[in-house]
C-alpha cells in the first residue's frame, strides 16, 4: 500500500471536523434548557465582507451602463458621418453596376412594380390601415341589416346617429378619381389571365398555382387578399381574385367603391345564415365613420385592435416553371370529362356509394 499523504490526511481532518462538532453539540443539547442562556456575540468573520464590494461593483457597472447607452438621433448621426466619410474615400460604392433608369428606380421592372397600383388610384387603399375599435365596427355590421337607403348607398345607425356609407363615399375616402366603369373585366377567360399573370408559364386555369405567379404578381394578390378582396387564404387560387389583378395591368375602369360596397353588404346578409363568418375590412369600416364624425368611446368599448400584417412574399414565388402547362385542346378536355363519368359509372355498379343507393331507394319505395 501506498503511504497517505499528508495533504490527504488534512483534508479528511477538515471535513470530519464538522461531525464531530455536530455530534459533541447534539449531546450537550439535553443540558442546554437547564443551563442560563449565555449572550455571547457572533464570532467574527475572518473573511472580508463581499456585499459592500458587491455594492461598490453594482454601482460602478450602473455608471458604466449609464455612460454606454446613448440616444437614437445621436448613434444616428455617429454613423451617417462615418458612411459620409466612407462615401467621400470611396465615391464608387454609391454607383450601381448597372446604369440606373432614373434617380428613384434602378430598372423598368422596378418602375413598373410600383406603377400598378398608383396608377390604378389604389395607393391610398394601401397606406390608409390604420387599427379599429371592435365593438363600433360590429355595430356598424348588426345595423347594415336595418339600413336607410340613401344616394347610391346607405345610412347605418352609429352610436344615436346615422353614417352614410356608399360607392361615391368610398372613393372619395381613397381619392379614386371617377372613371367609366368596364364591367366585362369579369369575363376575362381565365386562361388568358393566367398566361399573363405567371408570365407566359401556365397557359391553363387548371394548372395554375401561386408559385406560377411572377414576383411582383404574388404581391398583388396578397393585397388583394388583404385589402380589396378579403380571404384568409392567400395561396389558394381564386378566379375573381386572378381577374382583378388582370384589370390592374390592363388598367380597366372599375368602380372600387362598388366593388368593396357590395362585399360588405353581401357578409351582412349572411350573417344569419353564417354565425361564424369574419367581418371583413373592418379598418375601411373604421375609417367610412371617422371621415364623418368622430366616435367617442363608452365603457363597453374594447382596446384597438392591432395594426394590419405586413404583406410578405411566399420563397416559392416564381420559382415554378410551368413546362408542364400547354394550351387548351377542347377535344382534349371532352375526352378528359368522358372518362371521369365513366369512372363514376363503374364505381356506382360496384356500390361505392351507399349514401346515394339508399337515398335512391327510399325515394323509389
Amino acid at each position: 500500500m501506498q503511504p497517505v499523504r499528508r495533504s490527504s490526511r488534512l483534508t479528511r481532518n477538515t471535513i470530519s471536523a464538522p461531525e464531530t462538532a455536530a455530534s459533541s453539540s447534539r449531546k450537550n443539547s439535553r443540558k442546554s434548557s437547564q443551563r442560563r442562556i449565555r449572550c455571547t456575540p457572533p464570532p467574527e468573520d475572518s473573511e472580508p465582507e463581499v456585499e459592500s464590494l458587491s455594492e461598490e461593483n453594482s454601482s460602478e457597472e450602473e455608471e458604466d451602463m449609464h455612460e454606454e447607452i446613448l440616444p437614437k438621433e445621436t448613434r444616428y448621426e455617429n454613423s451617417r458621418t462615418a458612411f459620409q466619410g466612407l462615401y467621400q474615400e470611396k465615391p464608387d460604392l454609391l454607383r450601381p453596376s448597372k446604369k440606373p433608369l432614373s434617380a428613384r428606380f434602378l430598372t423598368q421592372g422596378a418602375r413598373e412594380r410600383t406603377s400598378t397600383v398608383a396608377d390604378a388610384g389604389l395607393l391610398y387603399t394601401v397606406c390608409d390601415s390604420d387599427s379599429f375599435q371592435p365593438s363600433i365596427v360590429r355595430e356598424f355590421v348588426a345595423n347594415l341589416g336595418d339600413a336607410e337607403p340613401r344616394g347610391d348607398g346607405v345610412a347605418v345607425y352609429v352610436r344615436g346617429s346615422l353614417i352614410e356609407f356608399s360607392p361615391s363615399l368610398i372613393n372619395t375616402m381613397y381619392c379614386i378619381p371617377h372613371c367609366e366603369e368596364d364591367s366585362s373585366w369579369m369575363d376575362e377567360k381565365l386562361d388568358k389571365v393566367c398566361t399573363l399573370l405567371s408570365g407566359n408559364r401556365i397557359k391553363r386555369w387548371e394548372d395554375m398555382s401561386s408559385k406560377y405567379l411572377t414576383v411582383t404578381n404574388q404581391v398583388l394578390y396578397k393585397l388583394v387578399c388583404s385589402n380589396w378582396i378579403p380571404t384568409m387564404s392567400y395561396t389558394a387560387m381564386n378566379a375573381e381574385r386572378l381577374r382583378f389583378i388582370y384589370m390592374l395591368h390592363l388598367r380597366k375602369g372599375f368602380n372600387f367603391g362598388k366593388v368593396i360596397y357590395n362585399q360588405i353588404m353581401r357578409m351582412a346578409e349572411n350573417t344569419e345564415t353564417e354565425k361564424k363568418r369574419r367581418i371583413i375590412l373592418p379598418t375601411l369600416i373604421q375609417q367610412v365613420i371617422l371621415i364623418q364624425r368622430n366616435v367617442p368611446p363608452d365603457n363597453s368599448d374594447e382596446a384597438e385592435s392591432d395594426f394590419p400584417k405586413l404583406v410578405v412574399k411566399d420563397k416559392k414565388a416564381g420559382l415554378g416553371s410551368g413546362v408542364d402547362s400547354k394550351e387548351p385542346d377542347l377535344e382534349e378536355d371532352i375526352d378528359q370529362a368522358i372518362s371521369f363519368l365513366k369512372g363514376i359509372r363503374s364505381r356506382l355498379k360496384r356500390g361505392e356509394y351507399p349514401i346515394q343507393r339508399k337515398n335512391e331507394d327510399s325515394e323509389s319505395g
